[in-house]
């Protein structure tokens, strides 16, 4: 419960909050008033996942619904000084115009990036980190292979999704933080560096993104 994570004394778990694009048409005004009050907590470090997702539903009432609860959040996290962790499936052109016209984009992470190596440097130039996660060790993910190739190393973070997205060695499991190696792993391949340098730099863009 919030509770026991408030009052959790582990030095490296964290808390954010806020409403998932797929939740976002149960999403009351009142849920949005409470998502101010939780983002006040000391153990919480960002605002997230929220962004667009229009995998499952593409409809111009559901787009512009995600939209306004995705601004809305936006909004709250800046005027709260708050990273924010970006959701964004199907949908990765219109986050780049979204963020394009705000004037005030906060510091963030685009969660589990799968666009193309053009997409990724238009996210970099605005600010924003890349998350890379399992599927970056995929047989047939040279899109998110070229894009790790490309990237400075110091504008990524290395994520796992659990409990979904298990790495290659293990797909089709259930996915766990300890198998978060296998993507450092593949992330040192790609970049022909020592998988050491990769936590290391990784880790420090961690705690400086979310201010730990």
């Amino acid at each position: 419960t919030l509770v026991e994570l408030r009052t959790f004394k582990a030095r490296y778990i964290f808390l954010s909050f806020g409403s998932h694009p797929i939740e976002t048409p149960k999403a009351t005004r009142e849920d949005y008033y409470k998502l101010q009050a939780l983002i006040q907590d000391k153990k919480c470090i960002a605002v997230g996942e929220i962004g667009l997702d229009y995998h499952y539903d593409s409809s111009l009432q559901n787009t512009n619904t995600q939209k306004e609860s995705f601004l809305r959040q936006i909004d709250i996290a800046v005027k709260h000084n708050k990273t924010v962790i970006i959701h964004c499936r199907d949908a990765y052109d219109e986050m780049i115009d979204f963020f394009k016209k705000y004037k005030n984009v906060p510091k963030g992470v685009i969660h589990c990036f799968s666009g193309t190596p053009k997409q990724a440097k238009m996210f970099i130039e605005m600010g924003f980190l890349l998350g890379i996660d399992g599927p970056v060790t995929y047989k047939k993910s040279d899109n998110l292979k070229q894009v790790v190739f490309e990237i400075d190393l110091n504008k990524l973070l290395v994520e796992t999704d659990c409990p979904y997205l298990a790495p290659q060695k293990y797909r089709g499991q259930r996915n766990e933080p300890s198998y978060i190696v296998e993507t450092l792993k593949e992330i040192a391949a790609i970049k022909n560096i020592l998988i050491d340098e990769v936590a290391q730099v990784t880790t420090q863009n961690a705690l400086k993104l979310f201010s730990i």
